[in-house]
């Protein structure tokens, strides 16, 4: 009789098992956007943009596996050039920040003037698992001719030294004559400070963690950087 128990709780194991594997694969992900920090209302053609996702799991499951942001323009899909999860994971009770590089240029059917993007995180292989995004963000992006700052950003080079910074940060020469707005933001996006001065910015109030550096310039075009604050 004993025997005989063990066998039964061993097979009300195994049917517990497959019913809780069989739930989680039938579950449907739920992403939503809280944030998106670092896509510019204006891009050169050919230019270079990393930005910053901020996306919630409205479903109770995490998620562990690939994870990539899709463009949609022109009625096309492009996938980013790279993305980077930064927690290696999607955690259905906190935050996660997803970090995308693209080249905006004609090649990918981009024309010079407006064009709406649409901006889609995708996990797995974009349909399986089972995946909706309940707020995909639109953005109004103009293709222009490459000029002044935005050079810097093309060619890898960052707007501001010493990075991670303790202290201060102080910004490259070629900032001076062409920079309307500088603003420091939070990993939500929320607006922390904001300067019109090219030279350096006190950073020694920030809490050790992960910003981004915005820089508006006279022309109107947006250059974004991440900042790390270490000590």
């Amino acid at each position: 009789m004993l025997e005989m128990k063990r066998i039964l709780k061993s097979v009300v194991l195994v049917v517990c098992a497959c019913l809780v594997s069989f739930g989680a694969q039938s579950q449907t992900y739920e992403l939503q956007i809280d944030s998106i920090v670092g896509i510019p209302d204006t891009v050169y053609n050919g230019q270079e943009v990393t930005f910053y996702m901020i996306v919630s799991m409205n479903s109770p499951l995490f998620y562990q596996g690939d994870v990539f942001v899709e463009l949609e323009y022109g009625s096309q899909f492009y996938q980013v050039d790279t993305s980077i999860n930064a927690n290696g994971f999607l955690n259905p009770n906190a935050p996660n920040t997803i970090s995308a590089t693209y080249i905006f240029s004609t090649d990918n059917y981009l024309n010079i003037g407006d064009n709406v993007v649409v901006v889609w995180p995708r996990i797995g292989d974009g349909v399986n698992p089972p995946q909706t995004v309940v707020n995909p963000k639109t953005v109004a992006v103009t293709l222009i001719e490459p000029t002044g700052i935005e050079e810097l950003s093309r060619n890898g080079k960052s707007v501001f030294y010493p990075n991670p910074a303790q202290s201060a940060i102080h910004f490259v020469d070629e900032l001076k004559s062409e920079v309307k707005q500088i603003s420091i933001l939070d990993a939500f996006g929320r607006l922390l400070h904001k300067s019109c001065v090219t030279t350096q910015m006190d950073v020694s109030s920030l809490p050790t963690g992960v910003y981004f550096i915005q820089v508006e310039t006279k022309e109107g075009n947006l250059v974004s950087d991440k900042l790390l604050i270490s000590r």
